[in-house]
């Protein structure tokens, strides 16, 4: 379901963001345990530095949406937000990362659990996004199936009849009848520009 076979971490990459040499170090030692290979980093990270990683850990205490190379609320990656402080602006801003696990820094055992959570949260996330980008692009196309439907009609059928041909285009091209329109009309601008 997420990916990661059995969850699995062994020989994964993870980037961990903290303000404290001491929190770096007790959580890469961490993911070391797991088999995950970790890099620390005081500062800011940019986007070469995530293109490498699996996951990303970072501290939500000092925190700021400068210091991530990401649209807010966009990973390109799994994230876990570390808790130093519960302190309610905090989680807020992290919640609003779209931080897709919390580990505190006082319970660095349940690391293994947070990864599991972060990978399934983000998997889902992803899956949902796509859905909606689909969804999306049909509605966006139904447009272009009204333009084929009248197409289809200037050559003598009625409604009924040019949907009937639009839709069967579409099963016999395995396609949507979205994609059918569209090729449809680009054939038919093909066509007209060849006899101009």
């Amino acid at each position: 379901m997420t990916g990661i076979p059995e969850h699995n971490f062994a020989g994964r990459c993870a980037l961990v963001l903290h303000r404290s040499e001491d929190a770096i170090r007790r959580v890469v030692e961490r993911c070391e345990r797991l088999g995950v290979h970790a890099t620390g980093r005081l500062r800011e990270l940019d986007a070469t530095d995530v293109e490498a990683a699996h996951v990303v850990i970072f501290d939500i205490d000092s925190g700021h949406d400068a210091a991530l190379p990401w649209t807010p609320g966009d990973a390109p990656v799994p994230s876990i937000g570390l808790v130093g402080s519960e302190s309610p602006g905090r989680l807020g801003w992290a919640l609003g990362q779209n931080v897709d696990a919390f580990l505190p820094l006082s319970a660095l055992g349940n690391l293994f659990s947070a990864l599991v959570i972060a990978h399934a949260t983000f998997a889902r996330r992803s899956a949902m996004a796509r859905e909606r980008a689909e969804i999306a692009r049909q509605r966006a196309g139904r447009l272009d199936v009204i333009r084929a439907v009248i197409a289809l009609m200037a050559d003598g059928r009625d409604e009924a009849l040019a949907l009937k041909q639009l839709r069967t285009m579409a099963m016999i091209g395995q396609t949507t009848l979205e994609d059918a329109a569209r090729a449809l009309l680009s054939a038919r601008t093909g066509r007209r520009e060849e006899g101009r």
